[in-house]
């Protein structure tokens, strides 16, 4: 548990490096206590408790030092929003608002009896900015044990799934009886295909899997950018996801890992993929997922959304801030209209 602790703490100190030198740590200390004050002053938060410096963990300290020493640091590196609204002069449609209040009460109770995998979305790693933005040291603060997942960035569930079936059969192998998935957007399709029977029928060894904004029924940005849909306006649908994620349009088009993340991300694939990927019969399932609106704006028929968030049962699962809404994220709200079908405007 310590090396996967400074493991976190290495790609955090690594992550959110500047210019400046970290302060040296108190004459007498460890290794392990040095690096402990490298990156509190490099992310300006409190790194995870640490039992006895041993040689693991002072390994481990060694690789968060040399990094820091390599590159310095200056504090945590700003969010995409606020690197921005850092620009914005007028905000008439609130998109750089303070987040709305955390709804629902804090979190109280013991630890899970499992450790907790949290598997990362599309175009996602350990670091970037579609990491889980700080629900690991959340979760780690709360005394869980959290290992952060690493798949490729681009690629179909089944390949990514296999990343997560090593990761899943090293903690086992360390002693955990069971596993708890926390998957993230594209995630969450890897996650169900390693505990499906339908894809590496893993389901016995988790014990749980959560996901988070997964396109279970696929996302229209795939169809329209994969040209899975004929006659669709494929070039503003790339250009956009380009600009997301940091390349041109012609390294999309020819990137063959991408191109097939998207078609197993599309609307057109998915009752197949849900025909074949079946739940498994002792894991826990559970999904949330926020409404993200065109343009940042209010949806023109609230009862839309309120039908898309019943489950089969017909029961609305919803929580929400009576005055206000979430803040939505600026680099979101561009792709915002091919997700809702454009002018159909589906929540």
């Amino acid at each position: 548990m310590q090396e996967r602790i400074w493991i976190f703490a290495y790609v955090l100190a690594v992550s959110a490096c500047g210019s400046s030198e970290p302060e040296a740590a108190a004459p007498g200390a460890s290794r392990c206590d040095e690096a402990a004050e490298a990156v509190r002053d490099c992310l300006g938060t409190e790194p995870p408790a640490l039992g006895s410096c041993d040689a693991d963990a002072e390994a481990n300290a060694e690789s968060v030092l040399s990094q820091l020493e390599a590159q310095g640091c200056a504090g945590p590196a700003p969010g995409k929003e606020d690197g921005f609204c850092n620009f914005v002069i007028w905000d008439p449609l609130g998109w750089c608002e303070s987040p709305a209040p955390v709804l629902g009460p804090e979190p109280s109770g013991d630890p899970t009896r499992h450790p907790i995998l949290l598997a990362h979305g599309f175009n996602t790693s350990t670091t970037n900015f579609w990491r889980f933005n700080d629900v690991d040291l959340a979760l780690i603060a709360d005394g869980h044990e959290v290992v952060l997942g690493s798949v490729p960035p681009f690629d179909t569930p089944a390949v990514r799934a296999g990343f997560l079936a090593k990761q899943l059969d090293s903690l086992l192998g360390s002693g955990a009886e069971k596993v708890n998935l926390i998957c993230f957007s594209a995630g969450g399709l890897d996650c169900r295909y390693l505990a499906s029977s339908g894809g590496l029928g893993r389901g016995d060894a988790i014990a749980s899997i959560t996901t988070v904004s997964s396109p279970h029924r696929g996302t229209w940005v795939a169809d329209v950018a994969s040209g899975l849909l004929p006659g669709a306006d494929q070039g503003a649908a790339i250009d956009w996801l380009a600009t997301l994620y940091g390349k041109t349009f012609s390294e999309v088009a020819d990137d063959s890992h991408i191109v097939a993340a998207f078609e197993a991300l599309s609307e057109a694939s998915a009752p197949s993929f849900n025909q074949k990927i079946v739940d498994h019969p002792s894991v826990h399932y559970q999904s949330w997922a926020g409404v993200s609106f065109v343009g940042g704006l209010p949806h023109p028929q609230p009862s839309k959304v309120t039908n898309a968030c019943r489950d089969d049962d017909g029961m609305l699962r919803t929580e929400w801030h009576a005055d206000r809404r979430d803040r939505m994220d600026p680099l979101l709200v561009g792709g915002a209209v091919f997700v809702a079908h454009g002018t159909e405007l589906r929540p």
